[in-house]
């Protein structure tokens, strides 16, 4: 039995109606062994040979975290609202440095954009599908599934698949407080003038909240999940970053231990909706947090 009262009840399924959105979420596949030009978490990444392989400032070269082939996440029709580009390849890079390669300062260079020195977001618009793995092997980034990158947050190359799913904003989305307000006035519920959240709903609310709500895992174009707080929260020059472009959680249990942020923490990345319409990706806020 439902122990919610019942305006509370009302108001988190008013919250679901009003933040739902189609978002992508992704998930290891253990039993998939990626190819260089699949999409996959870590490894040998797909990489233009034309082109100069991403580095960090002190010079060293990052490591591929995760690639998307549009190619096929758009024949799938997995591609929401056709706010991916159309077709390409999609790659999240980091360093191996003891922060992996966040920015605290939050950089930005003459044109306003944040500064990817540490990490990188890179679109490559078409895919070649002669390169090999062995040729982009020989330029020696680090890989995630060597036995020597302990200090990795992810510990090997993951074949993973992608589905369609309904998702609902988070509690910790600066977003949110706004969201319940509204809510809560449209099923009628008189909330106290100043009251938040957390202080307007019961123990049982705020679990269902939590367990309801939560968007955690693994995610594209959803809402984010923190372990602590929304980094854009309180900052008017990083509200326009409202897409969350990808989201990487720890995955770890059950005798399968993939991806550990710090101490099971979460890695998003965000891009305004003016530049990802435009693919324009030179313009992410990257931030990772945890417990």
């Amino acid at each position: 039995m439902d122990k919610i009262p019942e305006l509370e009840r009302k108001t988190i399924e008013e919250i679901k109606r009003i933040s739902a959105r189609q978002a992508v979420n992704i998930r290891i596949d253990p039993e998939k062994k990626p190819q260089i030009t699949d999409s996959k978490f870590g490894g040998i990444p797909y990489w233009d040979l034309k082109m100069e392989y991403p580095r960090a400032k002190d010079g060293s070269l990052l490591m591929l975290l995760a690639q998307i082939n549009l190619d096929e996440q758009n024949s799938e029709g997995k591609n929401p609202g056709g706010k991916l580009p159309k077709c390409g390849m999609l790659q999240f890079f980091i360093a191996m440095d003891d922060v992996y390669g966040m920015d605290f300062d939050n950089t930005t260079d003459g044109d306003g954009r944040l500064v990817q020195e540490n990490f990188r977001v890179v679109y490559h618009k078409s895919i070649d599908h002669t390169v090999t793995r062995e040729e982009v092997a020989v330029l020696g980034m680090p890989d995630s599934a060597s036995e020597d990158m302990d200090e990795s947050p992810l510990w090997g190359e993951y074949g993973i698949k992608m589905e369609l799913e309904e998702t609902y904003i988070g509690i910790d989305d600066y977003r949110f407080e706004e969201c319940f307000h509204k809510a809560a006035e449209t099923v009628g519920w008189k909330v106290a003038e100043g009251a938040n959240s957390y202080n307007s709903f019961s123990e049982e609310g705020r679990d269902a909240l939590f367990e309801e709500l939560e968007p955690s895992g693994h995610w594209m174009l959803g809402y984010p999940y923190f372990t602590q707080y929304d980094p854009r929260e309180g900052d008017d020059a990083k509200e326009k970053y409202s897409v969350q472009l990808f989201q990487m959680d720890s995955d770890y249990g059950e005798g399968d231990d993939y991806i550990m942020w710090g101490d099971a923490g979460v890695a998003n990345f965000f891009i305004s909706e003016e530049d990802l319409a435009r693919g324009d990706f030179r313009d992410v806020l990257y931030s990772w947090d945890c417990c």
